[in-house]
């Protein structure tokens, strides 16, 4: 979510295990590159932190340190455009990185190398391919071995961010699919348009709310269709936007088994917006809550016309400097369409969403999970706002868990007060990249679900 949120967005690295099954990649889809590197925002552009062995980057030379200017000849100002740029590379495309080094610049040429595959212990790593309008989707169903016959499966929707689902052995999306595994219980994920292998005529930066949900909905029907798992064995996990979007796709149908949501909003956009700018800086970090709060009030009249109005962000922008100073200091706004790292009408999309009446149209069992050092959902209150407008409409179907010392990547930090301390003095506050006990809170609450009641013999 918002200024703090899990983007997705990481490359290079692979996992590496044994007792593995990986299906080959199907001819429908070229394999995406690797571009294998780090990366950090400056004011001269990416900033290479560090590099992955083997991988498009490292063959052609890019060292920790080198600004990344241009790739293919497309300027690459910030990481979003670099990552944009490196998701249209493919195996085997001739790759020149356009890189300052100290006061040098230099043009670096490799072949792009494909990304590793994803290796799971004990299960098996399936990639497919979905039908979406002109193109197609990238699908992952990973099945553990010991699964039982009809077995769970979980589908993650992902969070807002422009980047893959997939990821090193690092990445919380496949540690989450790993630890799942581990426990028995399948888990599915699809790309979103023009991410990882995914072939569509339209990218992601440029895909709008209720195209993104289309994609979403074409994953969950083809999961039940063509990857054959029935409705009453999927649970669908909204992972921070997704879990916004999560209910939508259960209201629509057909009823998954349960939806799980994990560092959320209930309320409007523009109202989570508001809150984040008022308390975001004080409960992360220590800053002055009241001046906090009165810097924050600058941002109503410029959220009611970024969200709810149909004017541009440069016109936005034009009518008032302190609105285009605004725009680019706190929404990282590029000039033209994009602020925070997705197009305007997308965000106007999440605004228009009635997310009340998405959990009303649910009907499958609920589980909110906050975790304690997540400041990019604020804080727990509309979690279990979520489980008290579920059990207003279906009582006792919905169930609130508190996660500590878990940040909003799932990544194992420390409590509120301690990453506060540690946001203050400037220190690192993550201790592990994912904290394994969301996964046997999951675990848990999915094996605790009734069975789906079977018809009477005649």
């Amino acid at each position: 979510m918002a200024s703090a949120i899990l983007a997705g967005v990481l490359a290079g690295g692979t996992a590496v295990a044994s007792q593995s099954t990986v299906s080959p990649i199907t001819a429908e889809l070229t394999r995406r590159a690797a571009l294998g590197v780090a990366l950090e925002n400056t004011s001269e552009g990416p900033k290479v932190t560090t590099v992955t062995p083997q991988l498009t980057a490292a063959l052609a030379g890019v060292a920790p340190g080198d600004i990344i200017l241009s790739l293919n000849g497309k300027a690459t100002k910030t990481n979003t455009e670099l990552v944009a740029a490196a998701g249209l590379l493919r195996a085997g495309d001739t790759t020149t990185l356009t890189i300052k080094r100290g006061a040098e610049t230099k043009n670096l040429i490799a072949k792009a190398t494909p990304r590793p595959l994803e290796v799971i212990p004990d299960a098996d790593v399936r990639y497919g391919t979905v039908s979406f309008k002109d193109g197609r989707l990238r699908d992952i169903l990973v099945t553990p071995k010991n699964a039982a016959v009809g077995g769970p499966v979980v589908f993650l929707v992902q969070g807002y961010g422009c980047g893959s689902v997939e990821g090193p052995a690092t990445h919380p999306y496949h540690l989450l699919a790993k630890t799942l595994a581990e426990a028995g219980i399948g888990s599915y994920r699809i790309e979103k348009l023009g991410m990882g292998d995914s072939l569509t005529n339209t990218p992601c930066l440029k895909t709008d709310f209720a195209l993104e949900m289309e994609g979403f909905e074409a994953g969950y029907q083809a999961l039940i269709k063509d990857r054959g798992i029935s409705p009453d064995r999927i649970i669908i996990l909204g992972h921070s936007m997704g879990g916004i979007q999560a209910p939508l796709i259960a209201a629509k149908g057909p009823v998954p088994r349960g939806v799980m949501v994990y560092g959320t909003a209930l309320r409007n956009w523009q109202d989570y917006m508001q809150e984040l700018f008022a308390m975001q800086g004080f409960l992360s970090a220590g800053a002055d809550p009241a001046e906090a709060e009165q810097a924050a009030k600058a941002f109503r009249p410029l959220m009611q016309r970024i969200f709810n109005e149909s004017v541009s962000l440069k016109t936005i922008a034009n009518e008032n400097p302190n609105h285009e100073a605004m725009l680019r200091a706190a929404f990282a706004w590029d000039g033209d369409d994009l602020i925070l790292g997705r197009n305007l009408a997308y965000w106007r999309g999440v605004a228009a969403q009635d997310t009340v009446a998405a959990w009303r149209d649910t009907k499958a069992p609920v589980l909110a999970i906050y975790g304690e050092a997540d400041f990019a959902a604020i804080d727990e209150r509309d979690h279990k706002r979520i489980v008290d407008v579920v059990n207003f409409y279906r009582p006792g179907t919905a169930t609130y868990r508190f996660l500590p010392l878990t940040g909003h990547g799932f990544d194992l930090q420390a409590s509120r007060e301690e990453v506060r301390a540690a946001n203050q003095a400037g220190k690192p506050v993550t201790i592990a990249p994912y904290n394994p006990e969301l996964t046997k809170i999951m675990a848990a609450w999915i094996n605790s679900l009734p069975a789906k009641a079977q018809p009477a013999a005649n």
